[in-house]
């Protein structure tokens, strides 16, 4: 069993404190603010039966009996992407916050997709412009309490930004090793996040994370933990009944949906690499991460770049 960790000791003083809180409490009303624009439809919102500009169907097309099928294959190309864009984020090392510990932070990430690709057209911003964005930006609130027996638990919620999708979540996290000075941390997280707000379709994302990181102080002021994992991505996808012709009535049987994305089927990888800093309470962290094993290739096209403010008391 892994022995409790005392983390350094720092000399606080008040002023520290407040700056400290005084920036969380920023960052917390940066995303209260944008999370309440969701009201309205945005640039990312989506239509899963948009057409294109020549009025074809951009996940669907036309059969010479007059019907109307899926393109299965550009359809799981986009709930892939958008997986990732609502893949939990990592955004710690993995030593716990101790029995005691408890942490509040939000979250800011940037994912890079294949915004040209002709399946990112069904954004709104698609069908004003002819090409989705590039980088979709996510907010994110997150609350973690570290549990005995060197388990924590967190909850988040994820909001991509102009958009009315928001993505709840929860995970878990156990490390089986941590607090020894010449050993890293080892840690396994599972985490699932829904996504909220389309009315086309159901997305979850699920993942299993393996984090391996190691703490050390700088001059007794600060405490950095560099990190790396390897996740296992878990995506589910169905849509509800799509109809390809919203303007025509009594056409019933021209309606279709996806096939549905399974994760036995959809077992996907990434790679993340990130430093975490603690001052006093304050943690700051920076993390990269890749899409890994895709289509054949090492990596694949989506990559994403996340930071977090927060406290960890």
């Amino acid at each position: 069993m892994a022995r409790y960790r005392r983390r350094p000791s720092y000399a606080l003083t008040t002023c520290r404190h407040r700056r400290s809180r005084a920036a969380l409490m920023t960052a917390v009303a940066w995303f209260a603010l944008g999370a309440a624009t969701v009201a309205r439809a945005g640039d990312n919102d989506f239509r899963l039966n948009a057409t294109g500009s020549d009025n074809a169907g951009l996940l669907f097309q036309s059969t010479a009996d007059g019907r109307f099928e899926p393109l299965d294959g550009e359809w799981r190309s986009l709930v892939t992407q958008l997986g990732y864009v609502f893949s939990p984020k990592l955004m710690s090392p993995a030593e716990t916050l101790g029995h005691a510990g408890f942490s509040v932070g939000a979250i800011w990430s940037g994912t890079f997709v294949s915004g040209d690709k002709a399946f990112w057209q069904v954004t709104e911003r698609g069908q004003r412009t002819g090409r989705g964005a590039k980088l979709l930006q996510t907010l994110q609130l997150d609350v973690r309490k570290g549990l005995p027996f060197s388990f924590e638990i967190g909850a988040n919620v994820m909001w991509l930004v102009d958009s009315q999708l928001l993505a709840p979540g929860l995970d878990v996290r156990w490390a089986l090793q941590e607090g020894y000075r010449y050993i890293p941390d080892l840690a396994v997280r599972g985490s699932v996040n829904q996504m909220v707000g389309n009315r086309d379709m159901r997305l979850t994302t699920a993942g299993v994370d393996v984090v391996l990181s190691k703490s050390f102080g700088v001059l007794g002021v600060l405490n950095l933990a560099p990190y790396a994992s390897w996740s296992f991505l878990f995506i589910a996808a169905n849509s509800r009944v799509i109809d390809p012709t919203p303007t025509t009535e009594n056409d019933p049987d021209k309606n279709f949906i996806f096939r549905s994305v399974r994760p036995g089927t959809s077992l996907n990888h990434k790679l993340t690499l990130g430093l975490r800093t603690l001052y006093a309470m304050l943690n700051i962290s920076i993390q990269g991460e890749i899409q890994a094993f895709s289509e054949d290739r090492t990596f694949g096209p989506v990559g994403a770049l996340t930071t977090k403010l927060g406290l960890d008391f």
